[in-house]
């Protein structure tokens, strides 16, 4: 009889423990967007009212966009853990980066490649969650760069694609995190 009462005991706990964590405990998503776009061509107004309007919780808590930011000065930022940086890609539940834009106007596509490799490669000891790439819309051969971006799991999404269709981008990175994040 106390073994009964014991197992039920039990039984009781466990399921108060499952609906309160179902129900009452509120996890959020962390995003965060890194990217070199010029404000017209950057989707992370579109991405942020998606988020806005979704019954998950999200959070694109962390924006680093710059115009200016070239590959090098990321890896600069995240090395010297400027604004600590290396906190937020730590944290982040996916990592949204577009990079490489400023870089194609001075620099080889060899260079480019060399860069974002040492990058995917820094913020993989930083970061083993979801990160998505969108390459340079100028960039018309990606296959070196979708060789890296498989090399380090990293989602590769087709810049020259998207030119002009921030608002698709922004829905094609909104579901790919939300069917990871919503189950």
């Amino acid at each position: 009889m106390l073994k009964i009462k014991i197992m039920l005991l039990f039984i009781i706990v466990c399921l108060i423990v499952f609906i309160t964590y179902n129900f009452a405990y509120n996890k959020e998503t962390n995003i965060i967007s890194i990217n070199s776009l010029y404000k017209t061509d950057n989707y992370n107004i579109y991405l942020s009212k998606l988020f806005t309007n979704s019954k998950i919780n999200y959070s694109l808590n962390v924006d680093f966009s710059n115009e200016d930011l070239e590959i090098e000065n990321l890896l600069n930022n995240i090395r010297n853990n400027e604004n600590s940086i290396q906190t937020y890609l730590h944290n982040a539940d996916a990592i949204i980066l577009s990079i490489g834009n400023i870089d194609y106007k001075n620099e080889s596509l060899n260079t480019i490649i060399s860069e974002l490799e040492t990058l995917f490669k820094n913020i993989r000891l930083i970061n083993t969650k979801q990160v998505f790439y969108i390459s340079p819309s100028i960039i018309k051969n990606t296959t070196e760069i979708k060789s890296i971006c498989h090399k380090y799991n990293i989602i590769y999404l087709n810049g020259s694609s998207f030119r002009n269709k921030n608002n698709l981008l922004a829905q094609i990175i909104f579901h790919k995190i939300d069917s990871l994040y919503n189950k």
